[in-house]
């Protein structure tokens, strides 16, 4: 007999340690963004010995496929929740509900911004039907598929990923009932879609810059992540049996798991630093190599990290990472398309030579950054969503989710979506 939702632990609506590698994914594509413009030494002592990172930096933009298997990893993981204990679903009209209220006030705004404050005031746009063209697309997250638009785009460049984002979660839906019939059915197709896409623009394209990084690209990913959430519920009720003895065991074999993971992770980013002396075209050649391995790492790391000690998991769980996680989303949003801005307006050509220089402004990048990260979601983020949410109420929407009628509902999210408060993990 299952248990009741109502008799499950309230610490088990989260994963705490999931804050920090949300936290910390966004940070490294930061600071990869920033030493872009700046091409500050990656390098610092550290008793007396010189520990150089430039590898790691360099290949810093890894993060991004991390960003997407953490979705599918909590967008499944409610779907998951529901095939061990019984627990209810948002519904499909809910599901697309929850994520317009959270993605689209946030990006508009950046859309708006960057074509009304930079890049009409810069006459970026050749033509008025590019501005529309570019525009238009932006607003229907469609401008991915056209090239001037795409990689040549005034209106913040970061924002492919929301683009991805929001394409998958079009079709995220019927893919969740899929799996929760035939999960291993479902989820080999889109890894098999996944890696047949991938390996068509690898041994096929001449020019890779626009099929990299596509929708397609990240199926077998976002699989591997819905896996993941699949596994760690099945897991965590295997815990729920094991005594004192065999927890602590597990929690020993976790840690071991984790520090292995990591040493697997920075041997993955060299090789993808060491891919960069062949140019661009062979970048994007190793990132489409390596997509599936280093995903499968980054998921060992996460559910050997969830298993970890407390005290250890407390690292990556703690305030701060919370804080941070909670402003990521607007943190990756303008980080890179402030850096820019900056660096063209305010900054000399001898920046990428002058070392004080290239301090001082990755330490503006970063300030400005954060800074515009926290006005961005506690004065727009986080007041529409409760606004939207309060008017849903007084609606009186009580079908929004699937399953027994007296459970507590806990709707899908996504890593763009985790909340810092304890032990909520999505929106009402």
């Amino acid at each position: 007999m299952r248990p009741t939702p109502e008799a499950k632990p309230a610490e088990r609506l989260e994963i705490g340690v999931l804050y920090g590698f949300r936290a910390l994914m966004v940070l490294f594509v930061v600071n990869y963004h920033i030493w872009q413009q700046s091409w500050l030494p990656q390098y610092a002592r550290l008793l007396g010995t010189v520990v150089d990172f430039d590898f790691f930096t360099r290949s810093g933009y890894l993060f991004v496929d991390g960003m997407m298997l953490l979705s599918g990893f909590l967008l499944y993981l409610p779907y998951a929740r529901r095939k061990v204990e019984g627990t209810p679903v948002p519904g499909v009209k809910r599901f697309y509900l929850n994520r317009l209220i959270r993605i689209v006030p946030s990006y508009l705004f950046a859309v708006l911004a960057a074509l009304l404050f930079f890049a009409l005031p810069q006459g970026r746009y050749a033509s008025s039907a590019a501005m529309g063209k570019d525009l238009l697309s932006h607003l229907t997250f469609t401008f991915t598929f056209f090239r001037e638009t795409y990689l040549f785009t005034p209106l913040n460049g970061a924002l492919w990923t929301v683009a991805v984002e929001m394409q998958f979660y079009l079709i995220f839906p019927l893919l969740a009932r899929a799996a929760q019939k035939r999960p291993a059915a479902t989820l080999s197709v889109m890894a098999l879609l996944g890696w047949g896409y991938r390996a068509l623009v690898y041994f096929t394209a001449a020019d890779t810059a626009m099929l990299v990084n596509q929708m397609p690209a990240f199926l077998d990913v976002y699989a591997l992540g819905m896996l993941g959430a699949a596994a760690y519920c099945r897991f965590g009720r295997a815990m729920e049996r094991m005594d004192g003895r065999r927890r602590m065991l597990v929690e020993i074999a976790s840690l071991m798991a984790f520090a292995g993971s990591v040493m697997v992770l920075l041997s993955l980013f060299r090789m993808q630093s060491a891919a960069s002396a062949g140019g661009h075209e062979a970048i994007r050649l190793s990132q489409l190599r390596i997509r599936l391995p280093l995903a499968f790492t980054l998921l060992t790391c996460m559910l050997a990290a969830a298993h970890m000690p407390r005290a250890l998991q407390w690292l990556l769980g703690n305030r701060l990472m919370r804080f941070l996680s909670a402003i990521s989303f607007n943190l990756y949003i303008w980080h890179q398309f402030l850096a820019v801005e900056m660096a063209r307006s305010w900054f000399p050509d001898t920046l990428h030579s002058d070392t004080d220089l290239q301090r001082a402004y990755t330490l503006l990048c970063l300030s400005v950054a954060v800074v515009a990260a926290m006005l961005a979601t506690f004065g727009l983020e986080q007041p529409v969503t409760k606004l939207a949410n309060t008017t849903i109420k007084k609606l009186g929407r009580k079908n929004d989710h699937e399953g027994p009628p007296s459970a507590k509902a806990e709707p899908a999210v996504d890593p763009l979506l985790v909340r810092p408060e304890k032990g909520r993990t999505g929106v009402d």
